[in-house]
């Protein structure tokens, strides 16, 4: 998903059970692009902002659903406006759209995640700032950061050529390389457990 060139693209690879429940029960409902260029961008924000609320009955996912919506309705006004490029230029815009997608993406999560609005504020707040004083980003932490965006971005048929190597390897060669990857890990764990966000809804 953080490899999307708009955020359409992006909501087609995010949570597609949910992508597909707000797509089928509440967008096409609502009229999808059926009527007029308002009429569906009116569905759209309408659709994103009840998304939001699907996440609970906090303000912080309302805004978070209306940002979506919002710009689900720029990058589809911005299309019918500007239609993708065969050319070097369609390239271009592709990476500028994969940056500002990840991007605002990322900008979003912090009124999903945060507890409040004065804690999205502080965060906000911090990036304004350009506070660098991290303590919890030590140096294996970094390299592990590190290590994710380069398989991130790895183009996906360097990966599919690596694959059958492992595959290749003897049995206990792959068993010496996962607890190697386990113990690693291991020793990047936090301090106490952090359930994953979905388990409150």
């Amino acid at each position: 998903p953080y490899g999307a060139a708009d955020l359409q693209d992006f909501w087609r690879r995010w949570h597609i059970t949910l992508s597909s429940w707000l797509r089928d029960y509440l967008y096409i409902p609502l009229g999808g692009s059926r009527g007029t260029a308002v009429g569906t961008y009116r569905n759209l924000a309408v659709t994103m902002l009840l998304g939001g609320l699907w996440h609970g009955a906090a303000w912080t996912f309302v805004v978070w659903g209306a940002l979506h919506g919002v710009a689900l309705g720029v990058v589809r006004a911005v299309q019918r406006r500007w239609p993708p490029a065969g050319d070097g230029r369609g390239r271009m815009r592709q990476v500028v759209g994969v940056v500002v997608t990840f991007h605002f993406v990322c900008f979003c999560w912090i009124f999903f995640r945060a507890r409040s609005f004065e804690n999205a504020w502080d965060v906000l707040e911090g990036l304004a700032q350009g506070t660098s004083y991290t303590p919890n980003l030590t140096l294996p932490i970094l390299a592990a950061i590190g290590g994710a965006m380069v398989l991130h971005w790895t183009p996906r048929r360097w990966i599919d050529r690596g694959s059958p190597l492992f595959a290749g390897l003897p049995a206990l060669a792959q068993g010496v390389l996962l607890a190697v990857l386990a113990l690693a890990l291991a020793q990047l764990k936090g301090a106490g457990p952090q359930p994953f966000i979905y388990f409150q809804f």
